[in-house]
């Protein structure tokens, strides 16, 4: 239900504010020295001159210093460019950057990059990633309080606030995880949520039932189909109907949020990014008009109560509400579409799925037994065929900040530094998952597990798409319920099939993403009702 942003820049920022005082403070000293001594005809062109060459020798100094790795410190990745670091390839395509890094790396140790001037270390195996999840000197605070600020339009007031050191009131960032962890936990908030979201979506596909009986069939664009289907019917569960009544576009400028937060993250001045910024509080003020209304998520309701304890601004609950709403959508709307995508790319399990998902369902199709399609051994496949997408289609970055010298992995990481541990990296370790890692397998987690043979089957556990340590995803029992429910009501109800003439889409791994690649290109389908 968490996010954890790429990159945190606010060291590059300070970087920036030390090189303008050195600039400032050797301006200063040498120009009236060489004016006063040296050179008393200098003129003010040829002032400026000097301070030119002044500010290129420290920032070529200091380029020079950034360039070279702290006694202890995991080795720098080469191809640094001065002052920008690695800049342009993670910007470009950070996942590959990240493939780079660990084909460079003997025997996948931590490496370090360096962008604007902030150190980065990346984790590239499953050992490291583990040790980072235990290692209490990395910690995900700083970088939640950055992107609340910067992704979600938060006030610094706020940010602050929401610490309650000054009111003597608990962290609402220490205790945020738990917190959600205990609210979305299998029990009665889990059980209501889950069924108002049932309600929500056996109320869209009877529309969608009636909007066929006229019509037999209807095109859509996959990716739009999912998102607007069980997006709004996941909104409206976590809202009420309200928020769509006064946003009812509300999920789609999600997904321009989805494309922006990326620079969003950068903090970049508003000036630079107005539309991005324009879409933002277009989302906030949306989530604004739900701050105290009865329908909203009791779970939730309760959180904002907590931000009115801290004099925190109605904005600045929109904002908040924002975020965690944003949290329920951003990797369940994607990993949805890839396994709807595959079903229909794997037409010879259709029968299979069908015959796994039929006692859930009463004679009108209506889903009547959510328990039958969460148990594994019940939909083998299907609970596969999830995983599977899961762990295919991952982005996720799992993000700290080291806020004190630790040892990770054998190497020193550095205060001030952050530590990004990728988990596609980790989900196509072909020690774990065999040969075929980087292939789409539906039945990966239900074929024997035989090494010798070439074929693997781990088990789910090694799928780290959710995260891990103290940010393991707290929705992540709502996501299961809502997607295996969506999917297998679709299924049950409707026909599917590629409209013809359409190359196969491929993850695109190029796209800066919140934790799930999307694909490569528009997936069209024909939808018709089953008789």
């Amino acid at each position: 239900m968490g996010f954890e942003p790429l990159f945190d820049i606010s060291g590059a920022n300070g970087w920036a504010n030390a090189t303008v005082d050195a600039v400032t403070t050797a301006a200063s000293r040498a120009i009236p020295l060489l004016q006063e001594k040296t050179l008393p005809l200098l003129t003010t062109a040829n002032a400026s001159l000097l301070f030119g060459t002044v500010l290129v020798i420290v920032l070529v100094r200091q380029g020079v210093k950034l360039s070279q790795a702290k006694p202890g410190e995991p080795p720098l990745f080469p191809g640094m460019l001065p002052l920008l670091g690695h800049v342009i390839p993670f910007n470009k395509n950070s996942n590959k950057l990240y493939e780079d890094a660990r084909n460079w790396s003997p025997n996948q140790g931590p490496v370090s990059l360096s962008i604007f001037g902030q150190r980065i270390y990346i984790i590239l195996n499953t050992r490291d990633v583990n040790a980072a999840w235990r290692n209490k000197a990395l910690s995900f605070e700083p970088v939640s309080e950055w992107g609340l600020a910067t992704m979600f339009g938060m006030s610094t007031e706020a940010t602050r606030a929401i610490r309650g050191d000054e009111l003597g009131l608990p962290n609402m960032y220490e205790n945020q995880h738990s917190y959600w962890r205990d609210a979305l936990a299998p029990g009665e908030n889990l059980n209501s949520l889950t069924q108002r979201f049932l309600n929500c979506l056996e109320k869209d596909l009877a529309k969608l039932d009636r909007e066929l009986a006229r019509n037999e069939k209807t095109t859509a664009e996959l990716k739009e189909f999912v998102r607007l289907r069980l997006g709004n019917q996941s909104t409206e569960a976590f809202s009420g109907p309200k928020l769509l009544e006064v946003e009812p576009d509300i999920v789609k400028k999600l997904g321009i949020w989805d494309g922006d937060f990326y620079k969003l993250s950068m903090g970049l001045p508003k000036w630079m990014l107005r539309r991005a910024h324009k879409n933002l509080s277009e989302l906030v003020e949306a989530w604004q008009t739900m701050n105290g209304a009865p329908e909203v998520f009791p779970p939730l309701t309760r959180r904002i109560v907590a931000m009115e304890e801290r004099g925190c601004s109605e904005r600045d609950k929109g904002s908040a509400n924002f975020s965690l709403w944003m949290g329920t959508q951003a990797n369940a709307l994607p990993t949805n579409f890839w396994l709807l995508y595959q079903i229909v790319h794997h037409p010879e399990l259709e029968a299979t799925l069908h015959t796994e998902i039929a006692p859930a369902f009463n004679k009108e199709n209506k889903l009547v037994d959510l328990n039958h399609l969460l148990s594994s051994s019940n939909c083998p496949l299907l609970h596969s065929m999830y995983w599977e997408a899961l762990r295919w289609s991952t982005g996720a970055v799992s993000t700290r900040s080291v806020v004190e010298d630790t040892e990770v992995a054998g190497f020193t990481f550095y205060a001030g530094a952050l530590v990004m541990s990728p988990m596609r990296l980790v989900n196509f370790d072909p020690k774990v998952f065999g040969p075929d890692a980087e292939d789409y397998v539906p039945d990966r987690f239900i074929r024997p597990h035989e090494p010798e043979k070439g074929i693997f089957n781990p088990g789910v556990k090694f799928v780290k798409s959710f995260g891990g340590g103290v940010t393991y995803c707290p929705g992540r029992h709502f996501a299961l319920n809502e997607i295996l429910a969506f999917t297998a009501s679709i299924l049950k109800r409707y026909h599917i099939e590629f409209v013809q003439g359409q190359t196969e889409a491929a993850v695109l791994t190029s796209a800066p993403v919140i934790g799930t690649f999307p694909a490569d290109r528009e997936v069209w389908v024909k939808i018709s009702a089953k008789d």
